[in-house]
């Protein structure tokens, strides 16, 4: 029998009409994922049905998409643990960075039953006290739970409000090109979720400089869903109607404090989760065939070992 939540139905419809999805032969697809993973000698993975069904769904069930998107998916966890890893979530400068409000999964999705809304406030961790690295493990962490817990983001996807009228010259500095590619990667070829649009909202000047970075690196259709608003509200609203913001936005969506306290909890409820994920990733020595070259991909010396076959 299948351990995954039961969709509602409108969601149900959604997965069974954009994403492919066919209640009764998903049976046979995870079977045929799981069996291909186990046959992955370099793979320690999770299998569970819930975990792997965000997968399937956020390839619109091509298997082989599917396959592709998760072995990048622990790939790049195993080889770059600092920013994508994280199994200690009591670490105290990972729940300083929780417990500012940096990333906030707001309560009600856009319009009620559509895509989950992800504000984050990016200039609010001190660029002088933290690491950028130490800011994104602590998203991908939040996201890894989205992944496992949220149908709507899992079938509906995420609409991204980030708010940056706290960014510095600082921020910037810290934010290199380098980084911002491995971000780019891990989260639009990693990653099931399926990112609808991104706003840029109440940006300072200082902040054209990572945009006119960072835009040409995103996927094309991409770059067509991202907006920047000019410090305008009204902009944004016409995107994401104000109801939908924290009411410390004046909108109706969750309070700031709430949000905060109820991931912390949630980050409790999880510690044994994140402390087992220690034990998955890749082994690149194992690995049979050709592997995607992140090094080179990404301008690093020294590259991860090719095992071919013929």
């Amino acid at each position: 029998m299948l351990q995954i939540r039961p969709l509602n139905e409108d969601l149900q419809k959604k997965a069974n009409e954009e994403l492919n999805e066919v209640p009764k032969r998903m049976p046979e697809e995870l079977r045929a994922f799981r069996t291909w993973i186990q046959q992955q000698s370099h793979l320690r993975a999770n299998t569970d049905d819930q975990f792997l069904i965000a997968f399937l769904r956020g390839c619109k069930y091509s298997l082989e998409k599917a396959k592709e998107k998760f072995d990048t998916y622990y790939t790049l966890k195993s080889k770059f643990p600092t920013m994508f890893t994280e199994s200690n979530v009591d670490k105290e400068r990972f729940r300083e960075v929780v417990r500012m409000g940096t990333f906030l999964y707001l309560p009600t999705p856009l319009h009620d039953n559509g895509p989950r809304i992800l504000l984050f406030r990016n200039g609010l961790p001190s660029a002088e006290k933290y690491k950028v690295e130490d800011v994104w493990a602590v998203f991908h962490v939040l996201q890894d739970i989205l992944m496992l817990e949220d149908d709507y983001a899992v079938v509906n996807g995420l609409v991204m409000v980030g708010d940056f009228r706290e960014f510095t010259l600082a921020h910037v500095l810290q934010t290199t090109p380098l980084l911002i590619k491995k971000w780019i990667t891990y989260n639009y070829e990693a990653m099931p979720m399926r990112v609808k649009s991104t706003h840029i909202a109440f940006a300072p000047k200082v902040f054209d400089t990572l945009y006119n970075i960072g835009r040409p690196m995103l996927p094309l259709k991409q770059q067509k869903r991202l907006f920047a608003h000019n410090n305008k509200l009204e902009s944004l609203t016409q995107h994401v109607p104000l109801k939908y913001l924290p009411k410390e936005y004046g909108g109706e969506n969750g309070s700031i404090p709430e949000i905060i306290d109820e991931w912390d909890k949630k980050l409790d409820q999880y510690r044994g989760y994140f402390k087992k994920s220690a034990e998955w990733g890749t082994d690149e020595k194992l690995r049979i065939g050709k592997i995607k070259d992140y090094d080179n991909m990404f301008g690093i010396e020294g590259s991860f070992k090719k095992l071919e076959v013929d």
